[in-house]
């Protein structure tokens, strides 16, 4: 019976597939998005068992829902972008806390990791701080090793993006290295 069922899956999956990425495509420009929202959506299908609905109904649930992924992660982009990074001090001088570059590095980590997707997040952190290879990290959060792949390009995008818009950072990683703080 399961066996019968993974092979359907496949077959919706195959089917449906570069459709609703070109649905995804409509409103997202980057075709690594589309394709984490289509995969996301064929994995929350697989684990509420929607993937028994009759064909017809399971279209129009798979379109709906790219659809409506695709307007969510719009709406959290657009909060995350309404919140300037120029509001949150990199510094906190005179701060009782203040441990010179150590605590910069840490408030500029935390500003960084707070602009990235949630998901995105958890596979850097699990990648760069939990030392994890990409395999492992597909197993661990039941995703393919090329999603894994597309969350860390996504991630270094915005660790380059701020870098680019806030040189500081640029200062207090060299100084970082230069007192064997490390990263």
């Amino acid at each position: 019976m399961e066996t019968t069922r993974k092979i359907q899956f496949k077959q919706v999956f195959e089917k449906y597939y570069p459709v609703l990425c070109q649905i995804a495509h409509g409103y997202i420009s980057d075709p690594d998005d589309c394709e984490d929202v289509v995969q996301e959506l064929f994995v929350s299908v697989w684990n509420r068992g929607k993937d028994t609905l009759p064909e017809n109904e399971l279209a129009a649930y798979l379109k709906t829902a790219v659809r409506n992924n695709c307007i969510s992660l719009l709406r959290q982009r657009q909060r995350m972008e309404t919140v300037s990074m120029d509001d949150k001090p990199l510094v906190l001088a005179d701060s009782p806390a203040d441990d010179g570059p150590a605590a910069d590095y840490e408030v500029l980590l935390e500003t960084i990791l707070a602009a990235m997707p949630p998901k995105c997040r958890d596979v850097f952190m699990m990648s760069k701080f939990q030392k994890m290879k990409y395999k492992e990290i597909a197993e661990a959060l039941h995703i393919s090793e090329k999603t894994v792949e597309n969350h860390i390009g996504k991630a270094f995008k915005i660790i380059r993006s701020y870098a680019a818009q806030h040189p500081v950072m640029l200062l207090i990683i060299a100084l970082s290295h230069l007192m064997n703080i490390g990263l």
